[in-house]
C-alpha cells in the first residue's frame, strides 16, 4: 500500500488541518514536486533517471488525486484502496492545474511550463577542460570560465527599459489561451493554443524594450563555474553540470553545462584503459642480472616495493591489486597498478668487463 502522505511530503501536523487548509497544502506540495519531476526536466538525463522520475511523477499525481478529494481521502484513511488508476494519465492533473481554469494562475508553475505545454529551458553550454591524471583519480571541484547567457542586469531579466514585468493582459502571462468548444450534444472540451496577443511569450509587447538585451531579458557574461569532477573520469569522456548552462526566457530553467574531458600526458604513469595504470622502469643491466629492491610511487600517494629476483627478464611486470584508478561509474571497484621492468644495456664495455662476462658465460 503506497503511503500517499509520504509521497506528497505531508507532515503529521498538516494531516490535522481542516479540509480547506489541507487542500491548499496539498496543492502547494503537488506544485513543488511536479515542478521537480516533470518529464521535460529530465529530457537530457539517462534512461534510468528518466524512468525513475516518470514513476515518481505518476505517484505524486495519484497521491494528489486521492488526498485532494475529501471523500477519497476518507476512504484511503479507513484502509480502503478501491481506486481505479487504469488508464490514468498523470499529465491530466498537470494540464488541469496549469493555466486551464483556476489552477495555479500566474505562479511559477505556469510560467515555467508555459501553461502546461513544455518547459522553457535554456540551451546547453559545451566546454573542454584539461585534467591531470591525479585530478582524474581524486575527483573533486574545479573552476572553469564560460561565457553564458544570464539574466540581464540592466532590466532584471524583464526585457523592459523600466525594469518591470509587463504581463500580457489576455493570457495573464501564461502564453496560452483556452476556450471551451462543444462537440455534440452536451459534450464540451477545453482547447488550448498560443496566445494570439503575445504569440506565446506571456509578455505585453507594448512596453519599451531594454536596449542592452533588446527585450530578451538575457545577456552574455563571462562567469566562473564550479564543476564536480567524477572520480575515475577518463580522456574523451563528458559529464553534465545540471543548471549551469544558459538561462531561459520567461523565468524558465537553465540549460546544462556539458564538460568534455581531456587528460594531460603523465610523465610517470600510463593508463592503458579506464581502470589500470602502468609504470615502466628501466634499470641497469647489472641490476636485472643480480636482482634489486626498489620503491615506486602510486597514484594515491602511497608507495609499493618491488623485490626483483635475479635474471629479471625485460618486460616482466609486478602487479599491485587495487592501486589503479577508481571506477567512474561509482561501483567502488579500483583497478590495478603494474610496474614493468626493462633494463638498459651499457653503451660501451671495458676490457675488464668483457673478461668477466666471458668467464661468466664459460
Amino acid at each position: 500500500m503506497k503511503d500517499y502522505y509520504k509521497i506528497l511530503e505531508i507532515t503529521d501536523d498538516e494531516k490535522k488541518l481542516n479540509n480547506e487548509e489541507f487542500a491548499s497544502v496539498c496543492k502547494k506540495k503537488y506544485h513543488s514536486l511536479a515542478l521537480k519531476l516533470h518529464p521535460d526536466r529530465w529530457a537530457n538525463s539517462s534512461e534510468k533517471e528518466k524512468k525513475e522520475a516518470e514513476e515518481k511523477f505518476k505517484d505524486v499525481a495519484e497521491a494528489y488525486e486521492v488526498l485532494s478529494d475529501p471523500q477519497k481521502r476518507a476512504q484511503y484513511d479507513s484502509g480502503g484502496m478501491d481506486f481505479d488508476f487504469g488508464g490514468f494519465d498523470p499529465m491530466d492533473i498537470f494540464r488541469r492545474m496549469s493555466g486551464m481554469g483556476g489552477g495555479f494562475g500566474n505562479d511559477p508553475f505556469a510560467s515555467v511550463f508555459g501553461g502546461g505545454q513544455r518547459v522553457n529551458k535554456g540551451s546547453d553550454i559545451h566546454v573542454e577542460v584539461t585534467l591531470t591524471l591525479e585530478e582524474c583519480y581524486k575527483g573533486g571541484k574545479k573552476s572553469v570560465q564560460v561565457q553564458k547567457q544570464k539574466e540581464c542586469s540592466h532590466c532584471n531579466g524583464t526585457g523592459s527599459s523600466d525594469g518591470r514585468t509587463h504581463v500580457c493582459p489576455v493570457c495573464k502571462g501564461s502564453g496560452m489561451e483556452s476556450e471551451m468548444k462543444q462537440f455534440g450534444r452536451g459534450q464540451f472540451s477545453v482547447m488550448s493554443h498560443p496566445c494570439s496577443k503575445c504569440h506565446g511569450t506571456g509578455k505585453d509587447t507594448s512596453y519599451t524594450r531594454c536596449k542592452h538585451c533588446n527585450g530578451s531579458g538575457l545577456s552574455y557574461e563571462y562567469v566562473t563555474e564550479q564543476i564536480d569532477i567524477p572520480r575515475g573520469i577518463d580522456n574523451g569522456m563528458a559529464f553534465r553540470g545540471e543548471g549551469k548552462g544558459n538561462a531561459a526566457e520567461r523565468n524558465g530553467i537553465n540549460g546544462d553545462l556539458i564538460v568534455h574531458v581531456k587528460v594531460a600526458k603523465d610523465n610517470y604513469f600510463e593508463r592503458p584503459d579506464t581502470l589500470n595504470l602502468i609504470h615502466y622502469e628501466s634499470v641497469p643491466f647489472a641490476e636485472a642480472l643480480l636482482g634489486f629492491k626498489k620503491e615506486f610511487k602510486c597514484i594515491d600517494g602511497s608507495k609499493v616495493t618491488v623485490n626483483a629476483h635475479e635474471l629479471t627478464k625485460p618486460g616482466e611486470a609486478f602487479i599491485f591489486k587495487g592501486k589503479g584508478m577508481p571506477d567512474v561509474m561509482g561501483s567502488g571497484r579500483i583497478g590495478d597498478y603494474a610496474v614493468v621492468i626493462n633494463y638498459e644495456l651499457p653503451n660501451k664495455l671495458t676490457n675488464k668487463q668483457k673478461e668477466i662476462l666471458k668467464k661468466f658465460y664459460e
